[in-house]
């Protein structure tokens, strides 16, 4: 029997995982591999070319799915020299531990070969194209087929089956209202910025690492001690940093918590099952008064320190930010720092916490249920406050944060809803950018922007003559796309940018190898459609 022909466009995490769940099903493939980049395996968040080492990947080991083996099992395979050149030793691997991104990446990058190697092995035929990026997908010229064109002309093949899996997508000249924005990759770009007044764009993960890049390229982060300290280069002295988002606000600190998880109490996947069968008028509402029950089980005054609307949706996402914006800023962030730092030492699991980092996973099954109005209320007051809690930072990062904070270098400032962003007038973009809001007029030389990746829609796929044969559709499980002719290809998409529109907690290992496998096991016929 032929094998079943499979192009997969991207070679990063997606495709990593794909290829662990593709190859042991049984059936025979045939694999083609397409990487615009010279590199295979590792993917844009891991790159060495992209990142700084010093830059935290905030899932720790034990959290990140294993493929041939566990990060721990790979990082004791490591020889001394090479450990040494992450500043670490044998004593510093730990299953609990923050590891920089491009060290996941050259983790990632290893397995992918290996799993190549235990494919080939296995009876399955792996090609490979680097430097190769997809041009187009054409699905009309024969019945079944799909027709992947590339920049280089030996590698067009026909296909039975596609699988979109390009990871994050950054835009070259990024701009908010009217202001041009300094995109913050490659990091050695931030690094090259002369010391002048930076404002960065958000206040969550990307912009901590755009922070910390800058700490780096300015003067010395001193971490022997259990307290970092920050010393400025001669050359810094007109170095001042500024972090503009909407609230003003920081996620907290990694905090502890048991893993394996414990099991939740209300908010299980039997119960918003439960729900889904149940109906899907009031879903939205039925599920969050769930999560009520959860929090109340956990931290019986937690809901009650929100505030008497906090078991209604708008009023839960009014208390929680209101209870953190009045913490305060980096202050709170150094406050913070010390209560999360006490429950790693004690291993005491804040409770509230751990209810809705766990809590917020098991709304993604009702989210392409919801109509528009209840999309609407999640996608404007949930997921903020979600975002917020999963975002957790590892405290090497804070620390950092909090030097440049007690050195004077670095404020958080609050935007608040009705902020317009322009460029000066005259000035050359990107470069001086004024911010006005309803308090105050901000101004700075440059601006980065540090919002994260942004979600786009199916329409915005770089394959012309695909888009063209695209139905109206939301991309769900198992991520198959709807064409015309209906005897197409089968093509499917998972796409980050795509991903995130209606499944805003994609991102991550640990999710993305959740959607890999549901792929795998549609194309080899085990999906349940």
């Amino acid at each position: 029997m032929t094998p079943a022909t499979l192009a997969i466009i991207g070679a990063g995490p997606t495709t990593v995982y794909l290829l662990k769940h593709l190859i042991g099903r049984g059936q025979k493939l045939d694999i083609t591999i397409y990487e615009a980049g010279p590199e295979a395996g590792k993917g844009m968040p891991y790159r060495e070319e992209i990142n700084a080492d010093y830059m935290l990947c905030n899932a720790f080991s034990r959290e990140i799915p294993e493929l041939t083996r566990q990060l721990i099992d790979w990082l004791e395979t490591r020889p001394k020299y090479e450990l040494s050149q992450w500043e670490l030793s044998e004593h510093d691997i730990s299953a609990r531990a923050f590891y920089p991104r491009v060290l996941i990446g050259e983790f990632l990058h290893d397995e992918f070969h290996a799993l190549i190697d235990q494919a080939r092995a296995s009876g399955h035929k792996i090609s490979l194209h680097t430097s190769t990026p997809v041009t187009d997908i054409d699905v009309t010229s024969k019945p079944g087929q799909a027709l992947l064109l590339t920049r280089d002309a030996a590698a067009d093949a026909e296909f039975d089956a596609v699988i979109i899996a390009t990871g994050h997508s950054w835009p070259e000249n990024p701009h908010i209202d009217e202001a041009d924005l300094l995109s913050p990759w490659p990091a050695t770009r931030l690094e090259s910025l002369a010391p002048q007044h930076i404002g960065i764009l958000g206040s969550s993960l990307s912009a901590i690492d755009v922070v910390a890049a800058l700490g780096h390229a300015h003067g010395t982060f001193d971490e022997s001690g259990d307290h970092v300290r920050w010393t400025p280069n001669d050359a810094a002295s007109g170095l001042r940093i500024t972090m503009v988002s909407r609230m003003g606000i920081m996620p907290e600190g990694d905090f502890y918590y048991p893993f394996p998880y414990q099991p939740l109490t209300c908010i299980t996947k039997a119960a918003v099952a439960r729900e889904i069968e149940q109906r899907t008028d009031g879903l939205l509402a039925r599920v969050f008064d769930l999560l009520c029950q959860e929090l109340d089980h956990a931290d019986p005054s937690y809901l009650e320190h929100l505030g008497p609307d906090a078991r209604t949706i708008p009023g839960f996402s009014q208390g929680y930010f209101r209870h953190r914006q009045e913490l305060g800023g980096l202050e709170a962030v150094e406050r913070d720092f010390a209560e999360t730092r006490q429950s790693m030492r004690k291993r005491q699991t804040i409770a509230h916490r751990y209810a809705l980092l766990r809590g917020h996973e098991n709304f993604d099954a009702i989210l392409r249920r919801l109509d528009d109005a209840d999309w609407e209320l999640f996608h404007d007051e949930l997921m903020p406050v979600f975002a917020d809690c999963y975002a957790a930072v590892p405290h090497l990062s804070l620390s950092r944060i909090i030097a440049l904070h007690q050195a004077g270098i670095l404020k958080l400032v609050a935007t608040g809803d009705d902020a317009s962003f322009e460029n000066s007038s005259g000035a050359k973009t990107p470069g001086p950018v004024t911010v006005t809001t309803a308090d105050a007029t901000l101004q700075f030389d440059i601006m980065i922007d540090a919002r994260g990746q942004p979600p786009a829609s199916l329409a915005d796929l770089p394959f012309k003559s695909l888009s063209q044969t695209l139905t109206t559709q939301d991309l769900r499980a198992p991520f198959k796309l709807k064409l015309q002719p209906q005897n197409a290809a089968k093509i499917y998409c998972l796409a980050m940018p795509q991903l995130l529109e209606r499944h805003p907690f994609a991102q991550g290992l640990v999710n993305v190898a959740e959607l890999a496998e549901v792929v795998a096991q549609d194309f080899c016929g085990e999906g349940r459609g």
